[in-house]
């Protein structure tokens, strides 16, 4: 029974071993039974149990009495032997069993390790397929899209330049056609304007005569002045009405007088220059001084607020605090209402004329103000870049 069971459960050399070391066991006396130790090589040694005898002669019965103890005695060591061989071939294929789960987990961790590397190399694989693939889409529709705007950009010039030269060629016809229409029409002014001058011209010298006899000036013209229109009680306003209609932006110019604080507008003709316009205003007041040189108009509006000088006022819009600078905001101010500054014209920076309150003397915070009778005329007769002199 043993020998089947080591034969089928133990490799080969260690079968044939116990094998060896069993079918050596007899009853011997003085003899001692080798027991193979562990695993790792340690053995152990017992001593069979001696069988003493008499030198008296033994009967039968005892003979077989004592043969029969040694054989059970043998048998016992025998047992013993094989269930030591046993338990020692037990603990060798437990060892093996374990050996191998162990090298059959590790080669498995090892396989699922490369299974696991080699899916997150596909997986990874694929999603720069897939970028290369959207990349590659885009720069498709991208170059697309360049194609179909340069045909349309193409197109839309071709079909600019050819309406361009149509009208080009219409602009030549009519710029010919107005041509002829502005030379007579020139031609006519200039007779009207040579004949207004001259009449104005006696009349000034009239008046210069009546002047040293008493009276002020603006109250003597009549040939081609004010019209009640342009009246403004106490600002002495004068307007050439004859001259007037052909005052424009190409030949206007403005000069400011501050140490007189008004302001003059001439139709330029040639070396000549032509009163059309003359009116009171109100320049810079100390602190706050308008500076002299020579400008050009460089921005026309007719509504403009300032961003600096104004009312502070509540939620509920009503004044609040006596602040009128926008950079002092006052306690309780919520939103700042910049002074309304109607046909504005920018002169210098922050400094532009504008209808506004004229009482005779400077009282702004640097600009010229006009009064509203006369503004909107000055403003519709002027243009941007028309010249405007400040002096005293």
């Amino acid at each position: 029974m043993i020998r089947r069971y080591l034969s089928k459960s133990l490799p080969a050399a260690v079968a044939v071993l116990l094998l060896a070391v069993l079918s050596s066991c007899t009853v011997d006396e003085n003899a001692a039974l080798i027991i193979p130790g562990s695993p790792t090589g340690s053995g152990k040694e017992e001593k069979k149990t001696d069988v003493k005898t008499d030198s008296a002669p033994l009967s039968w019965a005892e003979k077989m009495k004592a043969e029969k103890a040694a054989k059970a005695a043998a048998k016992e060591k025998e047992e013993a032997a094989e269930a030591k061989a046993l338990a020692a071939a037990k603990k060798i294929e437990d060892a093996a069993k374990a050996k191998e789960g162990a090298a059959e987990a590790r080669a498995l961790a090892a396989a699922k390790k490369i299974d696991a590397a080699a899916e997150l190399k596909a997986t990874r694989d694929e999603e720069m397929r897939l970028v290369a693939e959207k990349k590659a889409e885009a720069a498709e529709e991208a170059a697309e899209l360049a194609a179909a705007e340069a045909k349309a950009k193409a197109k839309a010039d071709k079909a600019s330049a050819e309406q361009r030269v149509r009208d080009e060629a219409l602009a030549a016809k009519e710029q010919k056609r107005e041509a002829g229409k502005l030379a007579k029409i020139e031609a006519r002014n200039k007779a009207e304007v040579d004949r207004a001058a001259r009449d104005a011209s006696r009349e000034v010298a009239a008046l210069a005569t009546s002047n040293r006899r008493g009276g002020g000036f603006f109250p003597r013209l009549s040939v081609g002045t004010t019209s009640k229109q342009y009246r403004s009680e106490g600002h002495d306003i004068y307007v050439n009405e004859m001259l007037l209609p052909t005052l424009n932006p190409a030949n206007a110019k403005i000069e400011v007088s501050l140490s007189e604080q008004r302001a003059r507008v001439y139709r330029k003709d040639g070396g000549q220059t032509l009163l059309v316009i003359d009116t009171r205003i109100s320049s810079g007041k100390p602190g706050h001084a308008t500076s002299t040189g020579s400008y050009h108009i460089k921005e026309k509006l007719v509504a403009k607020q300032s961003t600096l000088y104004g009312t502070w006022v509540n939620s509920a819009g009503e004044t609040s605090g006596s602040s009128n600078d926008s950079r002092l905001r006052p306690a309780g101010a919520s939103r700042f209402v910049g002074t309304e500054m109607p046909y504005w014209m920018r002169i210098n920076g922050g400094i532009g004329m504008h209808i506004g309150y004229v009482p005779g003397y400077p009282a702004s915070h640097g600009c010229i103000r006009v009064p509203e009778a006369i503004q909107p005329l000055i403003y519709s007769k002027v243009g941007l870049g028309t010249q405007v002199t400040i002096s005293h």
